[in-house]
């Protein structure tokens, strides 16, 4: 039996995938691929690849690219992204689920020739979810107190502190594309 702190958390996840899930499949056709808000321009000379891998220069063409950051498509890349490489934590190899494998991340989406559509994106959300439950079935004490290997971002933090955090973040992003197609006039539900 798990403990009391791993079903909650479970239940956490459960509540925030559900919520990006939601605003994905409520999503636009017309939305899917609009920015949000603008995105701050790159430093000029900052280098900067399109879908073709060349270099922009022209300024306009290197807005609406950055513009991409903040899309709904985007941004669901990024939760589920973020929440699927944190659930590796580095302690065991990485590589995002197919058809995102061996592609971009989304750092780099700049260089993705189209934008990934919501069906891939609720086909990554479920992945998650198993990816969740897998992570939380064998949950200990001793495993969410340890370190992060050096190779992560937050190394050095406990495992546990990194796993209770990320559903606060799917929640901010399934709560961003919520209130994005909500002013458009899209009501929840719309797209089930």
């Amino acid at each position: 039996m798990s403990s009391i702190w791993v079903e909650s958390l479970g239940r956490n996840f459960a509540g925030a995938l559900g919520l990006l899930e939601a605003a994905i499949r409520d999503c636009t056709d017309e939305l899917w691929e609009t920015s949000m808000w603008v995105v701050p321009a790159r430093d000029a000379d900052a280098e900067l690849a399109g879908p073709d891998g060349t270099l922009v220069t022209d300024s306009a063409a290197r807005h609406a690219l950055v513009q991409r950051h903040s899309t709904p498509w985007s941004i669901a890349w990024h939760a589920l992204e973020v929440l699927d490489y944190d659930l590796a934590g580095e302690f065991v190899p990485w590589a995002q689920p197919p058809p995102f494998t061996g592609k971009a991340h989304w750092r780099e989406l700049t260089t993705l020739p189209s934008a990934w559509s919501r069906s891939e994106m609720l086909g990554y959300l479920d992945y998650c979810r198993q990816r969740v439950r897998d992570t939380l079935a064998d949950m200990t004490d001793e495993k969410a107190a340890t370190p992060l290997p050096p190779a992560h971002r937050y190394h050095g933090r406990p495992f546990a502190w990194e796993l209770t955090g990320l559903p606060l973040h799917t929640v901010e992003h399934a709560s961003q594309i919520r209130q994005f197609i909500t002013a458009a006039g899209v009501a929840p539900g719309a797209g089930v």
